[in-house]
């Protein structure tokens, strides 16, 4: 059976500052939270948990990204299938002129190597406009004997390092616009999805759009496999021409036999990959053109009318004919507008949404006002939503606990004399009394109290509104160790009561695994791991998870002694990151990390060593 999910996070961007200063402190991250659950994030300070806890909230301005709340917008913006084409056309175009740069920087380089190879393999002069060997004039001997020490000759010169360096600096450049066209894919595939399960548009239309962008993934995966082999190879003709420099090479046959074979990979695999930016690039156009709208449709059609008297291909022809028919439909962005679930919420809507959805901040001493007295900082939540007080079933319960206290039939009141001041004051006394506060605390100030009994007074205020999702900014980390566990207990027994769900933020993993269903790791912006609670310590994956759980502290001071704290070392752990890019897969059921295949693969194979161990193999 499908969960209920209250909230949902769509590619959730927040970035600080501009221009080069820019900083992003939440990279495109998704989650769901579901109906009734407590859902852990946890990370160390700076890693982007309370900006994601704000977001929630809409205190937090957001870049781009979507929150749902109850499967209808809520925050962010509407998801935008135009303008992620247009992002993924930009990228394309780069790649292209990176790739026309490769092309130049190897002619130059392998013209090079011919001139140097026929220079000390036969002493011939190459001639780079003729392409033919001729004798030198002076009759010196500029040929390399057999075994002597090459560092001592300019076979590797350093004014041709820039020429390789461009391309490698190029082939970077078009790996780091695939990660980007990845996530770009990846978000457009997984709102497709989700357009297919609300039934919105047009199914005709709809499935071609889902066929073009699977279509320019799928050719987005061959290309990064084909630059990733260049990246590849460059690295090891770079290490030929170091080992030259540290007197490794003593056969200069043996010198250009291993740059000429690593040439030929690094000139065979660029020339695989120019038709295909070339086809990427064309279906790119005709995913853009079919979710076009307004002056830019007619610009579209025209393009796929020149294409269509130039090409003879029959099938293809047909394609673009099927792609002008489904333009004629209205276009999907069009139909988004005027769908509730995807418009942005009006004043009235986001003044509800304040209702629904509460927080309990961090610092109990700064979130309370120490001008006001407590019953005043309970009541600013009933005095902006007074229909929490003014109603029928508010009043006869006040009316009930009223004449159950006051056995005199003349005091009793009835629904007819009722003053609704009295309704507030009652339920802000049941309220406060329910925390665990005294009557008397109503009249004093924030500052009388202690950090625990200022977080009850937070936890009241928040819970006063009567919401049903309520984010939980570490809201015991100020407090001692005693309290803790106090706080936890009353936010467990609220969730029973109230039908709350929350999201638990902090930074100590062994205080989340005592009250949430689901932990979520959380690393400078991205979300590494998430698994049930119990999954997730039991059996961590990624290096950052095992890296803090292996800080947590051990009760028993013998083990603490023997334990052993994992380093997390980003740079070395995912070495390969450039070449085989993270993607967020679900490992085994319910359990998700940032990996890529190479990490997968060996996650799999300690899973499989591990069953082998049990079963006593």
């Amino acid at each position: 059976m499908a969960k209920d999910s209250i909230i949902k996070v769509r590619d959730l961007l927040i970035e600080y500052g501009h221009g080069k200063n820019k900083v992003s402190a939440v990279k495109e991250v998704s989650f769901d939270i579901y109906k009734g659950e407590t859902f852990g994030l946890v990370g160390e300070s700076g890693s982007g948990k309370s900006t994601i806890g704000k977001a929630l909230m809409g205190i937090e301005p957001i870049n781009d990204g979507t929150i749902y709340y109850q499967n209808t917008l809520a925050f962010g913006k509407t998801p935008n299938l135009i303008k992620m084409n247009e992002k993924m056309e930009h990228h394309i175009k780069v790649m292209k002129l990176n790739q026309t740069a490769i092309t130049k920087a190897l002619e130059i380089y392998s013209e090079d190597y011919k001139r140097v190879y026929f220079k000390y393999i036969e002493g011939r002069y190459y001639d780079l406009k003729s392409k033919e060997t001729v004798e030198y004039s002076d009759n010196k001997i500029r040929k390399i004997e057999e075994g002597l020490d090459l560092k001592d000759h300019k076979l590797v010169s350093k004014s041709k390092d820039p020429k390789l360096k461009l391309v490698e600096d190029a082939v970077r450049e078009i790996i780091k616009r695939i990660l980007k066209l990845y996530k770009l894919q990846d978000k457009s595939l997984a709102f497709l999805k989700m357009l297919k399960e609300d039934g919105i548009i047009n199914p005709e239309l709809l499935k071609k759009v889902n066929e073009l962008h699977s279509k320019t993934n799928k050719l987005t995966v061959k290309i990064r496999k084909s630059e990733s082999k260049m990246y590849l190879t460059i690295q090891e003709i770079e290490k030929v021409r170091n080992d030259v420099r540290k007197g490794k090479y003593k056969s200069v046959k043996r010198f250009f036999f291993d740059l000429g074979k690593l040439l030929e990979v690094l000139i065979a695999e660029h020339k695989l990959v120019s038709p295909m930016i070339s086809d990427l690039k064309q279906a790119q156009k005709l995913s853009s053109a079919i979710v076009s709208t307004g002056s830019d449709k007619k610009q579209w059609l025209k393009w796929i009318n020149e294409k269509i008297a130039t090409i003879d291909d029959e099938s293809k022809v047909a394609e673009f004919e099927l792609i002008k028919e489904l333009m004629s439909n209205e276009s999907i962005q069009k139909t988004l507008e005027k769908s509730p679930k995807y418009s942005l919420p009006t004043s009235s809507e986001r003044h509800e949404l304040k209702k629904q959805m509460q927080m309990i901040f961090q610092d109990p001493a700064s979130s309370l006002n120490d001008r006001m007295p407590v019953e005043e900082i309970i009541a600013e939540g009933l005095d902006n939503f007074p229909e929490l007080y003014k109603n029928e079933q508010a009043a006869q319960t006040y009316i009930d606990w009223f004449n159950s206290n006051n056995p005199d039939k003349v005091g009793k009141i009835t629904l007819e004399n009722i003053k609704y001041k009295k309704v507030k004051q009652f339920l802000i006394l049941q309220l406060l009394t329910t925390v665990g506060m005294l009557p008397e605390h109503l009249s004093r100030y924030p500052h009388e109290f202690s950090g625990g009994q200022r977080q009850r007074i937070g936890i009241a205020r928040a819970l006063v509104m009567k919401p049903s999702f309520v984010v939980c900014d570490e809201p015991i980390s100020a407090l001692d160790v005693s309290i803790r566990a106090q706080v936890i207990n009353l936010l467990a027994k609220f969730q029973l009561e109230f039908d709350l769900t929350y999201i638990f933020i902090a930074h100590d993993l062994s205080v989340v695994r005592f009250i949430a269903n689901r932990i979520a790791v959380i690393y400078r912006g991205d979300i590494v791991e998430l698994a049930d609670a119990d999954e997730l310590f039991n059996n961590p994956l990624h290096p950052y998870t095992k890296s803090l759980l292996s800080a947590v502290p051990l009760p028993d001071p013998d083990l603490e002694k023997k334990k052993k704290s994992i380093k997390y070392k980003p740079e070395e752990q995912h070495f390969d990151y450039i070449t085989d890019s993270p993607k967020w897969r679900e490992v085994q059921k319910g359990h998700f990390i940032l990996a890529n295949e190479r990490e997968v693969a060996e996650i799999k194979s300690d899973k499989r060593k591990s069953k082998k161990i049990e079963k006593g193999v």
